[in-house]
């Protein structure tokens, strides 16, 4: 977890200006509204949630709640129930993988979109950079999910959701420039977008 705060201190005075120009919500830790009186948007980021180094659940801005945890030797799991519901969901695996956890797990949710970042990489818990970096987003009901898989690659940082939740910018600061991806309501996922060499 150290190496994604480390992230997310440099990508909010680098970024947060792009992604609010680029028409995204606002990136997660930086300037966020934690009453949720910031024009209506339903932004639960800061709201109530649990979590350790590997399972993270979030209670959206209507009252429902999404759990999803990193499995040694399964992956990546989710379960979410109603507002008010007292019964949780199935456990469902969004990604499997045996490869070792790594970096904990994130989730953010804008107007009932939930955006999702975990790492798994090969002796990744001694220290290795993560080999398997997981972007995820779950919309509706939270029975389908849109996983993009990024290989050998260091991990999302952060993400940034605008404010209806149709788009979702995951990004990574990196010393060589900024990594992003995008995930839009009605095409999915795009290409990742490296820094352009010098």
């Amino acid at each position: 977890m150290g190496l994604r705060k480390a992230h997310r201190a440099a990508l909010a005075s680098v970024a947060a200006a792009g992604l609010l120009a680029a028409g995204y919500g606002t990136a997660q830790g930086v300037g966020a509204d934690p009453s949720g009186e910031d024009g209506g948007a339903s932004d639960s980021r800061p709201g109530p949630r649990a979590q350790d180094d590997y399972q993270s659940t979030l209670t959206l801005g209507d009252g429902r709640k999404v759990t999803v945890r990193l499995v040694k030797g399964t992956g990546v799991q989710e379960r979410h129930q109603a507002a008010g519901a007292t019964k949780w969901s199935a456990w469902h695996t969004l990604y499997k993988t045996k490869t070792d956890l790594c970096q904990g797990v994130d989730l953010a949710e804008v107007n009932g979109t939930v955006s999702l970042i975990a790492d798994f990489g090969l002796y990744c818990s001694d220290g290795e950079p993560p080999t398997e970096s997981v972007a995820g987003v779950g919309t509706g009901e939270l029975t389908d999910w849109d996983i993009d898989i990024t290989k050998d690659f260091d991990g999302w940082g952060d993400t940034s959701l605008n404010d209806d939740g149709s788009r979702v910018l995951f990004v990574y600061d990196s010393d060589a420039g900024l990594y992003y991806l995008r995930w839009e309501q009605s095409e999915g996922f795009e290409k990742i977008v490296t820094p352009k060499k010098a």
